[in-house]
């Protein structure tokens, strides 16, 4: 939200410094994204006025115009605005100039025709852009007058962040409040309240209001308005705020909304038909056109204000060009309202269109403001454009809205939260400030330790309970004077065993390389099959937002969307793991949640290690690469059980004949695999790299036992390796083999490796040749040869019983 200095000065005792403004924002939990200055660069443009215009000889769409910028011999520029007439007097910047963003001005040839200058729009002048086309300047500027002392430019303007929970702080008078309470000696000076015509309405009336999405509406009809231009003043803090000027009406419900936060509205009260306005649902189908000029289709849970014939404006989102006020218009209906935030949200992310208005309203507006905004437009208007009430103002209010929002406060919360005691004065000079009510609870004598507080209506959606007043109390009397206190030292409690196994993946997971991230639950079914996941037992969300429609049923398109956002940062090796959770709907409606480590890499890793001769250098991010980190993961955890791989070709987003399903104790706990070219082309990876993904499902993981813990002497007795290279049939997995190696070796073989698969010359069709490295040790004593041939003459054996594998020569 941008705010120009001057206006908050208006609203202090006596005017504060840019910089204090700023410090003393940043030190009450406001974020100033910046403090800035309005006008750099703009010293060489100038207000001109055509004087001649005429078609480009060789350009249709180009036009030759002379322009008196207050020099005598007038300048010839060549423009393709279509926006600009004979008179109109525009902002100018002559050869030489130099615009925001490292923009020149030269002179130059357009088709033919020289060009000495360049008319600007707000964009061009490095302001917040309006309507399209070059700036076109009030009637009354003086010709070769700077444009920044033209607009006014060149004053502070703070550019501030507001968090979503604090609403009251979208208007001017809600960061003036902030301000005087943050600064001693200053006070808040709010405008006071015109007074407003009484008596019965005699123009437009209100029908039926729907009471729960619009608990309060209310409205004045004034006749005899002139719309036009606004005065200069009104255009220069609009556009100062980042808005641009439509008209005098207009203008004013904009600077009202500025002002207090509180969006207004205005109607050509001629082209109200039937008199009388109602607020209700949309009909089912039903079409308005709205200001931007887009025909939008409504659906029921759409919120209107509609006359006797059709809807005129989507309530708390943006009006309609039916009732739209122009320059014909000479009765207006000027309206202020409070509508429910939810149902404004929801319909703002169904149009897609996020307005001023929409953007306060649907974090709440203060609903005991309403009249104090009506009345500050009726005034505004009246004073701009002229105009007399026609009888009072007509209003809709639910029974019972608002109720006060009251609770107690103790004063020694301060001190029991924050650990240091504020001053009782302090303390009501601070809430009181913010437009607290205080009310000091007594015995009947005594005063006591604590109050009634009623909070005002712009802080009830975020002040419900004692402790958000230690908050407020805490900001202004200054983080910096909390001291700093070590805790008390407390038993450190045990850790239940889901968040112990999940801290432990994380360290092995961190150990062995990988990057942990953390990516959103919410997805949508489309960014899903893009991975190759086609669930459907999504859980869908019953008010999504844009893209997020849906809770995710696999890590997979999460950890892949990671990789495609680092390949595009020029990054291509890399390797990354996520504890998280998927969610998974049941025929009964529930839905069930899995915790899953998942990791994806993709490139070659490790490159710049060193490794052992025998060790391919850089590694690339295929299955085996993957495997071993999988292995290593489930090794570390102390899972009971062997891994076993099972192949597969059904696994979304892998790689048929690179994939396998990952079993403990005969139990599936992950999958493990390459990607498929497909999707690695989709999520645009490095091309001609493998890449690679696994899942582990922690909670099938914390399902099985754990393995004691014995301590085992390591043996001071040399190994004796052997080597082993069988022909075996192709579809033989390597898992089988081992196992079958193991069962046989017993307890002299200490350590079994795969060190190759090969298929090709010298190999028989449908076969492939496995290597292994076996070592061979006993705990007790030297292993001779006749100790170990026994032992590798019957692996051999069992492997030619069970698999028809034969010794290859």
């Amino acid at each position: 939200m941008r705010i120009p200095l001057s206006w908050l000065n208006e609203l202090l005792s006596a005017p504060l410094a840019p910089e204090a403004v700023r410090d003393t924002l940043l030190r009450v939990g406001l974020e100033v994204e910046s403090l800035e200055h309005t006008a750099p660069g703009l010293e060489t443009v100038v207000v001109g006025q055509i004087v001649a215009i005429e078609r480009h000889p060789n350009a249709d769409k180009l036009r030759v115009c002379q322009t008196d910028v207050g020099e005598g011999t007038p300048l010839q520029i060549v423009t393709g605005a279509t926006n600009v007439e004979l008179h109109d007097l525009i902002p100018v910047a002559r050869v030489g100039s130099n615009l925001p963003g490292d923009k020149r001005i030269e002179a130059a040839k357009l088709r033919g025709v020289e060009s000495f200058g360049m008319y600007c729009s707000l964009a061009e002048l490095g302001l917040p852009p309006g309507e399209d086309g070059v700036l076109v300047l009030p009637p009354d500027t003086p010709i070769g007058l700077p444009i920044a002392a033209a607009m006014k430019l060149g004053e502070p303007v703070l550019e501030l962040a507001i968090t979503a929970n604090r609403p009251d702080l979208l208007c001017v008078e809600g960061v003036a409040r902030e301000l005087a309470v943050g600064t001693p000696g200053i006070s808040f000076n709010r405008p006071e309240m015109p007074l407003m015509a009484q008596g019965p309405a005699a123009g437009i009336t209100l029908g039926t209001v729907d009471a729960d999405r619009c608990p309060i509406y209310r409205g004045l009809t004034l006749r005899g308005v002139k719309v036009g231009p606004s005065p200069e003043w009104l255009v220069e803090r609009l556009v100062s705020c980042g808005l641009r000027s439509i008209n005098n009406v207009v203008d004013a419900t904009n600077y009202v909304m500025l002002l207090t936060g509180q969006p207004t509205h205005a109607f050509d009260a001629g082209r109200i038909a039937g008199g009388q306005l109602t607020v209700r649902p949309a009909a089912s189908g039903e079409t308005l056109e709205t200001l931007d000029g887009v025909k939008r289709q409504l659906v029921a849970e759409d919120l209107v204000i509609a006359d006797a014939e059709r809807a005129l404006v989507v309530a708390g989102v943006m009006g309609g060009r039916d009732a739209e006020v122009g320059e014909q218009t000479t009765d207006v209906f000027l309206e202020c309202a409070c509508f429910e935030p939810s149902g404004v949200r929801r319909t703002a992310r169904r149009l897609g269109l996020s307005t001023d208005s929409s953007y306060r309203f649907e974090r709440g507006t203060d609903p005991d403001g309403t009249t104090r905004a009506l009345a500050l437009l009726v005034d505004l208007v009246m004073k701009v454009a002229g105009g007399t009430p026609d009888g009072g103002p007509v209003e809709a209010q639910a029974a019972g809205f608002p109720q006060p929002r009251t609770f107690a406060f103790h004063l020694d919360a301060i001190e029991r939260l924050l650990g240091l005691a504020v001053p009782n004065p302090e303390v009501e000079r601070i809430l009181k400030g913010l437009g607290f009510l205080l009310a000091r609870h007594t015995d009947g004598v005594f005063e006591l330790n604590s109050y009634d507080v009623v909070a005002p209506g712009w802080r009830w959606h975020d002040t419900t309970r004692e402790v958000d007043l230690v908050e407020e109390v805490a900001r202004h009397w200054g983080y910096d004077r909390i001291p700093c206190v070590l805790p008390e030292a407390q038993p450190r409690p045990v850790q239940p065993p889901s968040v112990a196994l999940e801290r432990r993946a994380r360290a092995i997971a961190t150990a062995l390389g990988l990057t942990e991230v953390m990516t959103r639950s919410l997805t949508t079914a489309e960014a899903e099959a893009l991975a190759g996941v086609k669930g459907t037992d999504h859980v869908l969300l019953s008010d999504p937002l844009k893209e997020m429609a849906a809770m995710r049923t696999s890590l997979l398109p999460s950890l892949l969307e990671v990789l495609r956002y680092n390949r595009y940062q020029g990054c291509s090796q890399l390797g990354v793991f996520e504890l998280g959770r998927t969610y998974h709907r049941q025929a009964d409606g529930s839905h069930r949640e899995r915790r899953w480590l998942g990791a994806a890499l993709m490139g070659s890793l490790w490159s710049g290690l060193w490794l052992p001769e025998h060790v391919p250098a850089p590694l690339a991010a295929d299955f085996a690469y993957a495997k071993g980190l999988l292995e290593a993961v489930v090794q570390r955890l102390e899972v009971e059980g062997a891994v076993t791989l099972v192949p597969a070709d059904d696994v979304a987003g892998l790689h048929p004949g690179r994939t396998a399903r990952v079993h403990i104790g005969g139990r599936e706990v992950g999958v493990l695999g390459e990607l498929h070219p497909r999707v690695a082309q989709d999520y645009d990876l490095p091309a001609g790299q493998p890449a690679a993904a696994f899942l582990l499902d922690l909670d099938a993981l914390a399902e099985q036992p754990a393995p004691p813990r014995r301590f085992r002497m390591f043996s001071r007795q040399p190994a004796m390796l052997r080597d082993l290279a069988v022909v075996v049939p192709a579809t033989l997995s390597a898992q089988e083999a081992l196992t079958a190696i193991r069962e046989v070796g017993g307890a002299l073989l200490e350590r079994i490796t795969m060190f190759d698969r090969y298929a090709g010359p010298g190999i028989p069709d449908g076969h492939v040749s496995l290597g292994f490295s076996l070592a061979y040790r006993s705990a007790d004593r030297t292993l001779t040869t006749a100790d170990v041939d026994p032992v590798h003459q019957a692996i051999v054996d069992r492997l030619h019983t069970s698999f028809g594998a034969v010794l290859r020569a």
